[in-house]
């Protein structure tokens, strides 16, 4: 049963079942692959947001990979690396915070987390849509993000079953102990945003009987009602229960995966190809600097050329120095499985005007795994490589030379590629692809 591998796409509701503070020894039955939090379906389903500057100012590591997957919408991308066997689904971010459109995309409305970053204020922000203010057009708008998700699912990744975590807010917590202990209100606390909570649960309802009529998925039901309590490791909160919820959801998601397991063995061991994907966003540079990062202003964008109209080029030039620059810029974070035995293959084009002129350690290109998301430098990295001129066959002067590598990264948990020139020399680069082999 350990072999088995569970996504969460959700919130702590849901995660905390795979945490050892709230259930001790659930890596026996199963593993917690990837989890991607407080997302709005639909955001996670908009479009790519453009970035060009890793500005993430104060935020917690936690709140920083929050932000960055709201812009990068790199779900399907980490998805498609770790294979989960079932994918958990709740929707506290939809009920509670809404979604902030920006130009023809959107991000999960939490202006209040995100106006610490400066990257955040750069954005263009337009009409923020809820339930409670835009009930119609947000609920519209998620119905039709559902489809285009679940499309995709079973289009693209049919061996994973999806599963509702069908939960209900609460608004009442336990305080004190013994003949002390009282039933509180949250919403009357002072200490969180006030709730109607049974409108909240009324509009979980309607998404729950949404997937019930129109796919065939699992869910995880509840037959009591839980409360929260004032000790609770997170602190109380509409969603963070007693004790006896996250036993109840660990026999429930236990019981479930029992009922498929002799079928479920047989898709561990005989999987279907997934097929190809580029895990970079922006890998031709056609939309400019965006989702790259940490730019140093002697790389420049040009125009495709007629032998390879889909990719612009990256380029860079400079000769006569007498010490080592470290010109670099960097792709968006790839959140990758490094468990040792996965591999990756690293693909572009390149091409170096005089390859003589390449001096000092020679490397053109370089990637880092780090485990947090918005490090760079090779001295904070978990695991390193730098490909030097003379890995590439084949190369000559001033023609473009396809170039195919593949790495298994045993360490980090984000994954980071970038074309790299140390010191002097013209490189351009094109058609950059980083892809999860088999």
């Amino acid at each position: 049963m350990s072999n088995i591998k569970v996504a969460v796409l959700g919130s702590c509701v849901s995660r905390d079942s795979f945490n050892s503070n709230f259930i001790k020894n659930y890596k026996a039955f199963y593993r917690c692959v990837f989890d991607q939090n407080h997302t709005s379906m639909i955001s996670l389903m908009s479009k790519p947001i453009p970035f060009t500057a890793n500005k993430l100012g104060k935020l917690t590591d936690f709140n920083k990979q929050i932000l960055m997957n709201e812009l990068v919408k790199g779900f399907w991308q980490t998805i498609h690396i770790h294979k989960p066997d079932y994918l958990i689904l709740d929707f506290y971010a939809d009920v509670y915070f809404g979604i902030r459109k920006t130009n023809d995309s959107s991000i999960t409305d939490r202006w209040w987390l995100f106006q610490d970053a400066p990257l955040y204020s750069s954005l263009e922000l337009g009409e923020r849509l809820n339930l409670n203010n835009n009930f119609d057009e947000y609920l519209c708008l998620w119905k039709q993000s559902v489809d285009v998700f679940m499309k995709k699912m079973c289009t693209d990744f049919p061996d994973i079953k999806v599963v509702i975590n069908k939960i209900y807010f609460t608004d009442f917590y336990y305080s004190g102990e013994g003949e002390d202990k009282q039933l509180k209100k949250i919403s009357e606390s002072g200490k969180y945003r006030k709730l109607n909570v049974d409108q909240i649960n009324t509009w979980l309802d309607i998404f729950y009987q949404y997937f019930e009529d129109n796919y065939d998925v699992s869910f995880l039901n509840y037959d009591k009602t839980y409360y929260s309590v004032e000790d609770h490791y997170w602190d109380y909160f509409y969603v963070h229960y007693t004790n006896d919820f996250y036993e109840d959801f660990t026999i429930k998601l236990l019981s479930l995966l029992l009922s498929d397991y002799s079928n479920m063995r047989n898709q561990i061991q005989n999987k279907i190809g997934y097929k190809s994907e580029n895990l970079i966003r922006n890998g031709s540079f056609n939309e400019g600097k965006a989702f790259w990062t940490f730019w140093h202003n002697d790389f420049i964008i040009e125009q495709p050329q007629e032998d390879a109209p889909g990719s612009s080029i990256l380029t860079i030039c400079h000769r006569d120095s007498e010490k080592d620059l470290h010109r670099q810029i960097w792709s968006h974070a790839v959140e990758i499985n490094t468990d040792g035995k996965q591999e990756y293959k690293l693909s572009f084009e390149i091409k170096i005007k005089d390859i003589e002129e390449i001096d000092s350690l020679k490397s053109i290109f370089a990637l880092r795994t780090f485990n947090k998301i918005d490090l760079v430098f090779q001295s904070e990295s978990q695991w390193f490589k730098n490909f030097k001129v003379w890995e590439i066959e084949e190369i000559k002067n001033n023609e473009w030379t396809k170039c195919s590598f593949v790495v298994k990264p045993t360490a980090g948990k984000y994954l980071k590629i970038g074309p790299y020139l140390m010191r002097n020399g013209e490189v351009s680069w094109r058609n950059i692809s980083l892809e999860k082999l088999y």
